[in-house]
């Protein structure tokens, strides 16, 4: 009886983990599978090298890398190190609609990292905003974001703090995730260690 109740315990057990999502890299460390460049004909601004995934629009005309299926709820990690002075980056969590921000809004001259632009929200440019990026944001070398998706809520925290919870208007249910390089500045950055949980 002993015997049988610990083989439905370990059963029970497997069955419970494999409904949970295990973490996926999106990022193999060697090529762009998995991702795709927009617009055509940007394929110079994004590529591999030393395992890192690398951004650069030296002819300052922005470029997405999107993933080439789509997402709803999730947890994504990364970091990122930006290489230049001047970088306007960020995190689109389903398409074109919410960004979470990487560095200094062009418009408004000052760092929004890990803050939500959302303008079509109807709220602001940027609607979730925090004073803490100063003390958390680390120029020049090394970051960890996360970016927690649920239903219409984004959740950012950096390098470990928690940062802003908001709940947009207008995040689209489902969609690919995407890295930008902004228009009109000439900025590069890399990332590695992208990983996703779906929830």
């Amino acid at each position: 009886m002993k015997t049988l109740l610990k083989t439905l315990s370990i059963v029970t057990i497997i069955i419970i983990a494999g409904g949970c999502s295990d973490s996926v890299d999106l990022f193999d460390g060697k090529t762009l599978e998995g991702w795709e460049i927009k617009p055509a004909g940007k394929n110079s601004h994004w590529w591999v090298e030393e395992g890192l995934l690398v951004g650069e629009n030296s002819d300052s005309i922005g470029s997405m890398l999107w993933t080439t299926r789509n997402y709803k709820d999730y947890e994504l990690e990364l970091e990122w190190i930006t290489l230049t002075k001047d970088y306007d980056t960020g995190v689109f969590p389903r398409g074109n609609g919410p960004q979470v921000q990487i560095g200094i809004s062009s418009s408004l001259k000052k760092d929004f990292t890990a803050c939500i632009y959302a303008p079509k929200d109807g709220k602001g440019k940027y609607p979730a905003q925090t004073d803490k990026v100063a003390e958390f944001h680390k120029v020049g070398e090394w970051n960890h974001l996360k970016v927690i998706v649920t239903g219409k809520r984004i959740q950012t925290i950096l390098n470990g703090e928690p940062f802003v919870d908001y709940e947009s208007e207008t995040l689209a249910d489902e969609g690919p995730i995407g890295l930008q390089l902004h228009p009109k500045i000439h900025m590069k950055a890399k990332f590695r260690n992208i990983r996703i949980t779906e929830l």
